[in-house]
């Protein structure tokens, strides 16, 4: 007697559940980072959802999605404060993209996180560092990128 199982299937649709709850809490915390003034609930919420996000692309993403989630994690922990946890994910974003040898948005994204990590620390000159690394990384994308990236830069904090 054959049995044929359809553990592959399920398999398939628990992938596809978890990035869409990857998606879905990534957005949900990019609306609470963009949020002028928020409560300390909203800022705990932030923290919950990026780390969520983070969380379900380990079931279902791969190393882009690794990276932007780090990058994402270490975002919030500067708008929480948390320079040296901050730095961590932030270096651990840069990591991946580097050992992946992408030269694409991620690249200058990562920059831009280190940086804003160690203004968090209140390292001028770490952070100076890679807001120029950021810069030079956006002369190579299309405007598009470049537009986006650019505008998370500006809002790194000066030291």
């Amino acid at each position: 007697m054959t049995v044929f199982s359809d553990s592959g299937t399920a398999e398939l649709e628990q992938a596809e559940w978890h990035r869409e709850q990857a998606k879905r809490t990534f957005n949900a915390a990019w609306e609470l980072i963009d949020e002028p003034a928020r409560s300390p609930e909203q800022d705990r919420r932030m923290l919950v959802l990026a780390c969520a996000s983070r969380a379900h692309w380990d079931q279902a993403g791969g190393p882009r999605e690794h990276a932007i989630g780090d990058w994402q994690v270490g975002h919030v922990l500067t708008l929480l404060g948390d320079g040296p946890l901050a730095l961590s994910f932030a270096r651990q974003a840069l990591a991946t993209v580097e050992a992946q040898g992408w030269t694409d948005f991620t690249l200058a994204s990562a920059y831009e996180g280190v940086a804003r990590a160690y203004a968090a620390l209140g390292d001028k000159a770490e952070r100076d560092e890679y807001a120029a690394k950021c810069r030079t990384a956006l002369e190579a994308l299309p405007p598009e990128d470049q537009e986006v990236i650019a505008g998370q830069l500006a809002t790194v904090p000066e030291l």
